[in-house]
């Protein structure tokens, strides 16, 4: 054999493994970028007013946008700069058009029910699976059903003595943590109450919370050290880390998907592997979970005994096993394993977060104080209410508090949909375009990313009033209430969204809407009214001390961080003083 001939020979295998490399490299990370180069900017987009491209990668807002957690406050300047109804260029080179309209909501999420973004689902089911959150279509019907026995109001009231009991934990760890703060001396000290910062303590009872009454799991994170987690919390803890991580892999990760996530594998990308062990980890727990949810199943098959359980897993697990489903109308038991992660991601950091908004509102100048103390006179002539949620369910002030904090705080900031075929979406009212022109609707071409801006559509005063940016519950008390004064008065668009919770975008809207509204409102209710109950909520600072200013940043979830001290997270700087000391 010649000289070539030896050298071929000898290096076939590596040849083939280099030819298998190149095809690996080619149809992950070459196709993407092309396809990534050629991407066309729609005809609507470009008649659409904008802002301009600011990075070649990024879009229209800087690259930092989508790393650092403020991707709602560059929504919220783009809207204030060009209007409730615009488009520009998202991550990723990918036009998105916003829809800040009720009218083209209501046709998007309920007539037409768009389908969520395929990038952003992909993305999710590496956190939570193949759940409620990730599903469409036929799958998403069929988990549903088995779902919804588990959230209805009977299901949630059995639920309650599982909130109430974490709820006295919640307490319980407040006042050792004030016990333990040192206290001014003389009048003073009791006048101004004690500074604590109740993020954390919320975390601590909304986790415990979905943790029992979702998968009858204890974490126990209420009475147990800081740092001491479970297994399945230490996992879920590193996967939201991931999600929200500002690094390259992160960024690249997000606007490709899975050619990044094979590319991360096959180069062992310290974040990807990291990712793949916290996963394996939560999928191990969760499928003892279930196991354990079908041995009481079939002990309890018709739930009437009194051991039978009652959280939500063990319902959907019974649910799944009737005898009147057919087998292509269960749940598989991935799915069903992918529930609990899913659980945990609508209903701890939601909650908690709400709660520390709620906060913010009630101690917030006049205002905030005459609704703390309306709020209390209410629950004083509520006999009953800590032992019985009905009576508490029944509340109408606490119900407009609640319904105020997550209308201008609501959790999810923004709601992207993707256009599944060519359409055109009507507007509410007339818009201009860069022509100068005027249209009334909006054409979209297949796979076209829609953006709606829940907290825009929340408080735009166009829909909701002039005073629609104002903290004011009273606006949801019915007729004939003591303190409704009539002054607050919402336009018949907002009502566009039916079938929608208070017709606010807080919680979806159209067949994805959330389940688990009942249950994360009572949680809210509960805690929120135990607090009030025995405190003052007062500002953290003290007379005279530069207030602490606040702002939000929307990892997946809002919640509050104090300006300055981003890096550390959610946070709820107040003060609390005794109602006995007031």
């Amino acid at each position: 054999m010649g000289l070539i001939g030896t050298h071929l020979e000898l290096d076939a295998s590596k040849v083939a493994v280099g030819t298998v490399l190149a095809v690996v490299i080619v149809h992950a990370l070459v196709l993407p970028l092309v396809r990534f180069a050629l991407r066309p900017y729609s005809a609507t987009a470009r008649a659409l007013p904008g802002p301009p491209v600011a990075h070649w990668f990024a879009g229209s807002w800087p690259a930092h946008a989508y790393t650092s957690g403020r991707i709602g406050q560059h929504l919220q300047e783009t809207i204030a700069e060009y209007g409730p109804v615009c488009a520009m260029t998202a991550l990723g080179r990918k036009t998105s058009i916003i829809l800040g309209d009720h009218k083209a909501a209501n046709y998007v999420l309920l007539q037409k029910v768009y389908a969520r973004s395929p990038l952003r689902v992909s993305i999710l089911r590496r956190h939570v699976g193949r759940g409620l959150l990730t599903e469409e279509g036929d799958t998403h019907r069929r988990q549903r059903k088995i779902a919804n026995p588990a959230f209805t109001g009977e299901a949630v009231l059995n639920m309650a003595p599982i909130i109430q009991d974490k709820t006295a934990l919640f307490m319980d760890r407040l006042r050792k943590r004030i016990a333990a703060v040192p206290k001014a001396d003389g009048p003073e000290g009791e006048r101004y109450g004690t500074r604590i910062d109740l993020a954390r303590d919320f975390q601590c009872v909304t986790l415990d919370v979905i943790g029992e009454a979702g998968f009858a799991y204890s974490f126990d994170s209420l009475t147990k050290d800081e740092h001491d987690f479970t297994p399945l919390q230490a996992a879920i803890n590193g996967s939201m880390g991931l999600i929200s991580r500002r690094s390259l892999y992160s960024i690249l990760r997000l606007a490709f998907d899975k050619p990044v996530t094979a590319l991360g594998r096959l180069l062992g990308v310290k974040e990807q592997l990291e990712l793949d062990r916290t996963w394996a980890v939560i999928e191990n727990v969760c499928l003892d979970l279930v196991q354990r949810a079908k041995k009481d199943a079939q002990a309890n098959a018709d739930g009437s005994s009194s051991s039978a359980a009652r959280d939500v897993l063990s319902l959907m697990v019974r649910a799944n096993i009737s005898p009147d489903l057919r087998p292509n109308q269960r749940m598989s038991n991935e799915e069903l394993i992918h529930t609990v992660p899913v659980l945990l991601l609508a209903g701890h950091e939601t909650s908690s977060a709400t709660l520390s908004f709620a906060c913010q509102r009630l101690m917030d100048g006049e205002n905030g104080e005459r609704i703390q103390q309306r709020l209390r006179d209410e629950l004083r002539h509520a006999d009953g209410w800590e032992s019985d949620a009905t009576i508490l369910d029944s509340l109408p002030y606490l119900e407009a508090v609640v319904r105020e904090t997550l209308r201008q705080n609501p959790p999810i900031r923004r709601m992207s949909r993707e256009a599944t075929g060519n359409d055109i979406i009507p507007l509410s009212r007339p818009i201009t375009l860069r022509d100068g022109s005027k249209t009334n609707q909006i054409r979209v071409s297949k796979g076209q990313n829609i953006e709606f801006p829940v907290f825009y559509m929340n408080t735009c005063e166009e829909l909701w009033g002039l005073d629609g940016k104002d903290f004011k519950p009273e606006r949801w008390l019915p007729e004939g209430h003591e303190f409704q004064d009539g002054t607050s008065r919402m336009s018949p668009e907002v009502s566009d969204l039916k079938g929608v919770w208070s017709h606010l975008m807080t919680f979806g809207a159209g067949p994805q809407q959330c389940i688990g509204v009942r249950l994360a409102l009572l949680e809210i209710k509960y805690v929120l009214a135990t607090l009030i109950a025995a405190y003052d909520i007062l500002p953290p600072q003290l007379p005279g001390e530069e207030p602490i200013k606040m702002d939000y940043l929307t990892p997946i979830a809002a919640m509050p961080v104090i300006i300055g001290q981003e890096d550390k997270g959610h946070a709820m700087p107040v003060r609390l003083r005794p109602i006995a000391a007031a």
